[in-house]
């Protein structure tokens, strides 16, 4: 029975050597927030939010010496039993090869590399229902149908990654497109990113080009678009200030010549409804948006103060509107995967005369596995 038993276990562990089980993971985070003006009607809300949480399985097998398969399949969870997410949706996923010292190739759907330029010390509040970026800016989208490339953070200056996907459009126009969008690359969306722990610096540079996304003060969405993003952060724990870390992002936005420019001037929403918008919206139409933080890690303690302010304005022929929203952040971490926090934050729309603020504060709590 002992020699059947120590067979069956060392047959185990060559079919585990041969084949690289895949890793588990997820994040759970709930938050209970009192939300002031949530409609922008002057109606104030109690909401349970389930802020992205997510599951999955990833992992990656040697198939050579030099090459090997990568894969990741995500879904939402919906915590709270409602949110952003439909439960079990489809978040990051794709199928790839990974290239020993070069590289990896990444077919499937997944965050735009526009998107992931901004880090966590850019984009604080991310994956909040209320807060995240992508509540006022353009940029934030997962992009499905898509092929990319991400060098190896080696391959060229240690740190210094090069990355591009392109998108097959299989004619997901919107309202406002008239192009056919059924080619390879029909969006575009790369990134160079550098990131040097040494030297407590991170810096990036992204760009989109004909890629859909949203102008959130005209409630505008499926709009292609032209934009570039810079984002950086510095850790000043190299020169003497333990625990402070500043980060910033500056992006520009504007919709692609052709169709969308055009295409906007009649500006109609799904059911054909004008938005009562000014009519030469399409014209010249752009979005200049920024932000700003610090975070401050108190030193021996589990204790992380944050805020941040952010400002998006979009800008028409004959009109403009400003998005702004500030906030801050206080994080108790029991260790690297738990974390209760506190949020305090306000947007306001300069284009409202009255019920133009929304105020949001709350409590959660975040576990990753």
């Amino acid at each position: 029975m002992k020699k059947v038993l120590l067979a069956a276990a060392v047959a185990s562990l060559g079919l585990s050597a041969a084949h690289a089980a895949p890793t588990l993971y997820g994040k759970l985070n709930v938050s209970l927030n009192q939300v002031d003006n949530n409609d922008w009607k002057g109606n104030d809300q109690t909401q349970l939010n389930s802020n992205a949480s997510r599951i999955g399985v990833k992992g990656e097998e040697k198939l050579t010496d030099s090459v090997g398969v990568i894969y990741q399949a995500e879904w939402a969870i919906s915590t709270d039993g409602s949110g952003s997410d439909t439960d079990l949706s489809a978040r990051n996923r794709f199928l790839g090869l990974k290239f020993k010292d070069i590289g990896s190739v990444k077919a499937g759907q997944y965050d735009s590399y526009f998107k992931t330029s901004a880090g966590r010390y850019q984009d604080i509040f991310n994956d909040d229902t209320n807060l995240d970026i992508t509540k006022t800016m353009y940029g934030e989208e997962r992009l499905k149908n898509v092929v990319g490339f991400e060098t190896d953070k080696n391959l060229l200056i240690p740190g210094l990654v090069f990355s591009v996907m392109a998108q097959m459009g299989e004619n997901d126009s919107s309202n406002y497109s008239t192009k056919k969008r059924d080619s390879f690359g029909s969006g575009v969306s790369t990134s160079l990113a550098y990131d040097n722990k040494d030297l407590g610096l991170a810096a990036a540079v992204a760009g989109n080009f004909g890629v859909q996304g949203a102008y959130n003060a005209l409630s505008l969405k499926g709009i292609e678009s032209d934009a570039v993003r810079v984002t950086g952060s510095y850790d000043f724990t190299k020169v003497g200030l333990a625990g402070l870390v500043l980060g910033a992002l500056y992006q520009h936005a504007e919709p692609s010549d052709a169709p969308s420019a055009a295409s906007l001037a009649g500006a109609v929403d799904k059911d054909g409804k004008t938005l009562g918008l000014d009519k030469r919206v399409g014209q010249n139409l752009e979005e200049n948006a920024w932000l700003i933080q610090a975070t401050y890690n108190i030193l021996n303690t589990p204790w992380t103060v944050k805020g941040q302010y952010q400002s998006a304005k979009t800008e028409w022929d004959g009109g403009d509107r400003k998005l702004d929203q500030y906030g801050v952040g206080v994080d108790y971490n029991f260790n690297k995967q738990t974390r209760f926090y506190g949020v305090l934050a306000q947007q306001k729309r300069d284009w409202q005369s009255n019920d133009d603020k929304k105020t949001v504060y709350g409590l959660g709590m975040e576990y990753n596995f």
